[in-house]
C-alpha cells in the first residue's frame, strides 16, 4: 500500500460564454490573461495611431502636398507653411523639371495624337532620345529611368500629370474605385492637360483606365472663334512652360 494520498482534484470550472474567458480561467492562467490584455491594449493602439495617421495624410494631400514617390518629370521642394486652419504643415510640392516634363508630355503626344502602344511609344523614344541634352533619372531611385513599355504605360496611368495630387488609388495591394480617391485638383503645375489625360485612358482597356470625376475637369472654357470638333483646334498636350501645344 502506497503511502502517498491523492492529489484532490481541481473543482470543474463553471460554464462560460464563448468567446470570453471565465474568472475561473482568469484565476488559473493570470499571466495569458495578463498576455492577452496586453495584446488587446497593442492592437487598440496601433489601430487609433493607424487612423491617426491616415487622417493626418489626408489632410496633406487635400493641402496639395505630394506623398509617396516623386514622378518623373518633377522634382521635390520641401516647404513649411501655415495652413488656414493656423496648423504647421510640413511636405513636399511637385516642380517641373523642365527636360523630364518634356519627354513626358512627349510621351502623351504620341500616345494621343499618334495613337501609339506604349511598346512603340518605348521604341521610338530609344531611337531619338538623348540621354546627354535631357537625362533621365528617377527622382525616386536618383537612378536612370529606363524606356520601357512598362514604365511609359505607368506614366500613361499617371493622374498626378494633370495637376492632381491623388492619394489612395489602392488599398492593402488591392485597386481602390476612382470615386473613392483622395484628390487635390490643381495642387501643383500640370504637365498636360486633363483632357489629354482622358483620351490617353480612352485609348486603354476599360480595367487600366485612371477615370475618375474628382480630377481636374476634362472640359475647358472655349476659347472665342475656336471649334473643338475640329482637329486643328483641339487641345494637344501642354509643354512644359505650361502653354498648349
Amino acid at each position: 500500500m502506497s503511502d502517498l494520498l491523492p492529489i484532490p482534484a481541481l473543482p470543474p470550472a463553471p460554464p462560460t460564454s464563448a468567446g470570453q474567458p471565465s474568472w475561473w480561467w482568469r484565476l488559473t492562467h493570470r499571466r495569458t490573461a495578463r498576455a492577452a490584455r496586453r495584446a488587446l491594449l497593442l492592437a487598440d493602439h496601433h489601430a487609433w495611431t493607424t487612423e491617426r495617421a491616415r487622417v493626418a495624410q489626408i489632410d496633406l494631400v487635400r493641402a496639395g502636398f505630394h506623398l509617396g514617390p516623386v514622378p518623373l518629370g518633377y522634382r521635390p521642394r520641401r516647404i513649411t507653411e501655415l495652413g488656414t486652419d493656423g496648423r504647421v504643415r510640413q511636405g513636399i510640392r511637385l516642380v517641373i523639371a523642365p527636360g523630364p516634363a518634356y519627354i513626358i508630355g512627349t510621351i502623351y503626344q504620341w500616345r494621343v495624337e499618334d495613337e501609339l502602344s506604349p511598346r512603340a511609344i518605348a521604341t521610338r523614344l530609344r531611337a531619338v532620345h538623348n540621354d546627354r541634352l535631357v537625362p533621365l533619372v528617377s527622382p525616386a531611385t536618383r537612378r536612370p529611368w529606363q524606356l520601357t513599355s512598362t514604365n511609359v504605360a505607368r506614366v500613361l496611368a499617371n493622374p498626378v500629370y494633370t495637376g492632381a495630387t491623388v492619394w489612395g488609388r489602392t488599398h492593402a495591394g488591392q485597386p481602390v474605385p476612382p470615386d473613392q480617391w483622395i484628390v487635390c485638383p490643381h495642387a501643383h503645375q500640370p504637365i498636360i492637360d486633363g483632357r489629354t489625360f482622358l483620351r490617353a485612358q480612352l485609348l486603354t482597356t476599360p480595367e487600366a483606365a485612371i477615370i475618375s470625376p474628382h480630377l481636374p475637369p476634362w472640359e475647358f472654357p472655349i476659347p472665342p472663334g475656336r471649334d473643338l470638333g475640329s482637329d486643328e483646334n483641339s487641345f494637344g498636350p501642354e509643354t512644359p512652360d505650361g502653354r498648349g501645344k
